[in-house]
């Protein structure tokens, strides 16, 4: 499987406190079949900045350490993006870091309480701009777990979802599981992620059972391994705007 939201850096954010958590967090996705895990370290979200330059040399210095300590499981760089009025100058200007520095995709994070039109606004001016946009745990945000009918329109837009894996398992609650679930079942999310944090279980594998569960291992395998390859691949939206390559 491919882990595509992960907080595995270390001392960068919220996630990994030290390389040595970041080392438990890598051979638990190990353990449970993720080769890769993308580290999506908090973004632009008026906490946490981490620039593109300061990501992608961690996230190096965490893949040589790794492999050092045995662990085969491949770690690429990324962000998550917290949405707010200056992110399209801000990728105008080169300064964030999409998934695998691919240019393709973008993980963002949709803030508690927004404007549909200005999101969907956002969205379309990102897809125009070639990339992407990733909504980030989208059934944990609230105004789509109250109104799930939104990720409709955001995807209408040129947007992805992915939502995480605790949540097909009941850590998030029961809400934010019954809107995981309706997301997968209406075909409408294109990958999954741990969102691994301190004090949270890593369950991949057995979101992945839930996933079979409910939409049977071709849909599943979509959702953990092919659509992320996409990713990984550099393909995406094409640069005329127009098209969507994707896996499904």
């Amino acid at each position: 499987m491919i882990d595509c939201h992960t907080h595995i850096l270390p001392s960068i954010d919220d996630g990994a406190h030290d390389s040595d958590e970041s080392l438990a967090f890598a051979r638990s996705a190990e353990k449970q079949g993720v080769e890769v895990m993308m580290a999506t370290p908090h973004a632009f979200n008026g906490v946490y900045i981490n620039r593109k330059q300061d990501i992608l040399s961690i996230c190096s210095e965490l893949t040589a350490f790794l492999k050092k300590q045995g662990v085969s499981l491949t770690v690429v760089p990324g962000s998550e993006v917290r949405v707010n009025h200056d992110i399209i100058k801000a990728y105008d200007n080169g300064s964030l870091l999409t998934l695998n520095n691919s240019g393709t995709h973008l993980l963002i994070e949709l803030p508690e309480m927004f404007m549909t039109k200005a999101i969907s606004m956002i969205i379309r001016q990102l897809f125009e701009r070639g990339v992407n946009p990733i909504i980030a745990h989208a059934e944990r945000n609230l105004m789509i777990l109250n109104n799930p009918g939104l990720a409709a329109e955001f995807i209408y837009s040129g947007a992805l979802l992915q939502i995480t894996a605790g949540s097909l398992t009941g850590e998030f609650g029961k809400p934010a599981m019954k809107t995981a679930k309706t997301l997968v079942k209406n075909d409408q999310v294109f990958c999954m992620g741990s969102d691994i944090h301190p004090g949270r279980r890593y369950c991949m594998a057995k979101a992945e059972k839930q996933l079979i569960k409910l939409v049977g291992r071709t849909r599943s395998d979509l959702i953990t391994r092919k659509n992320p390859s996409v990713i990984l691949n550099n393909t995406g939206v094409d640069y005329n705007g127009i098209n969507v390559k994707k896996a499904y």
